[in-house]
């Protein structure tokens, strides 16, 4: 990393920990202490640290372009917030070189590390995908703790690019540790790495209860349950367009399996009901437009009737769709 992109960070110990002295008081602040970037991989790479010369002794080589797992440029899929121990611990450098890793070093009884733990997780949360948080418990993990050399706890390290970064020791003020991330992501821009990783289980769009309910009777098979269930939707929401569309399909396949029933019905609203379900909108269409011309001022029950199915058959195919424009035209027509 280049001398003019490095920026100077405040390794402030105020609030921590040290490492091994459970249940003791915060160290006290330490402000004249300042960490840069400059030299942040010698700081760790060390002799006598387990796997620091592997992990850090040679830059990692930063595609900042490289197709992540959602086919997108740049963008990797998987959890921003991840509990990481020796296992996994590669994979978190090998993420750093497409965005910014955030260390967390904590332990269970250390009481900064419970303060400033939710505050980095609501932070990385903000930044929806442009930082990764990896929490690392120095208690089950040791060797990790002394790859980052950390005398004391809550302490927080960056990996950008595969080299580790000192932030900053202790419990911290949330808008300083914006500042500071901030500052680390303008690094990370000058360096290429620009990359975004995709939470799916978080991004996916959450069902509404009352559609789990409905979608479960559907799945089950009970059509008329699953129709009940759509009714309490729309009843609570009358503008859901996806319970509209729900009920009319429902419907309509109801019609059909009562048909099938019944061997030997080939009313002119059997065989609309079966053209559609076979995918012959056009047909469908055609037949129940017949039906509303013939009945229209001679038969009120068949032309309400037809014209209900051709409505619902609408809803279900959308009004985007260029057969449905065409038989809504002629519908028109016919009624005015």
């Amino acid at each position: 990393m280049a001398n003019e992109q490095e920026q100077s960070m405040p390794a402030d110990t105020h609030g921590a920990v040290e490492l091994g002295q459970q249940g003791a008081q915060p160290a006290a602040a330490n402000t004249s202490t300042q960490a840069g970037y400059s030299g942040a991989t010698d700081a760790y790479a060390q002799p006598g640290h387990p796997g620091a010369a592997n992990a850090y002794a040679q830059p990692s080589q930063a595609q900042p372009g490289a197709a992540g797992a959602t086919g997108q440029p740049g963008e990797l899929t998987g959890p921003i917030i991840r509990d990481v121990d020796e296992a996994n611990f590669e994979e978190i450098v090998q993420i750093s070189n497409h965005l910014p890793v955030i260390i967390d070093l904590w332990a269970d009884w250390c009481q900064p590390c419970k303060q400033l733990t939710p505050v980095l997780e609501e932070i990385v949360t903000e930044l929806d995908g442009r930082v990764l948080l990896a929490k690392i418990d120095v208690e089950a993990n040791p060797q990790l703790a002394q790859i980052f050399q950390a005398q004391s706890i809550p302490t927080v390290v960056a990996i950008i690019g595969g080299r580790p970064v000192p932030l900053f020791q202790g419990a911290q003020p949330k808008q300083q540790v914006v500042e500071i991330f901030n500052e680390l992501l303008k690094v990370a821009a000058n360096a290429g790495l620009t990359g975004r990783i995709v939470d799916q289980a978080q991004s996916a769009p959450k069902v509404d209860p009352l559609h789990e309910a409905a979608l479960a009777a559907e799945d089950a098979g009970d059509l008329e349950g699953a129709i009940a269930q759509w009714h309490k939707v729309l009843a609570n929401s009358p503008k859901d367009e996806v319970a509209k569309e729900a009920i009319a399909r429902l419907k309509l396949a109801q019609r059909v399996k009562e048909v099938g029933a019944e061997s030997g019905d080939d009313s002119p609203m059997a065989r609309a009901d079966q053209a559609f379900v076979d995918g012959d909108a056009d047909s469908a269409f055609g037949i129940l437009l017949d039906i509303i011309q013939k009945a229209k001022g001679s038969d009120d029950d068949a032309f309400e009737e037809a014209r209900t199915r051709l409505l619902e058959m609408f809803t279900v195919l959308g009004n985007a769709d260029p057969r449905v424009k065409t038989a809504r035209g002629r519908l028109s027509s016919l009624l005015f």
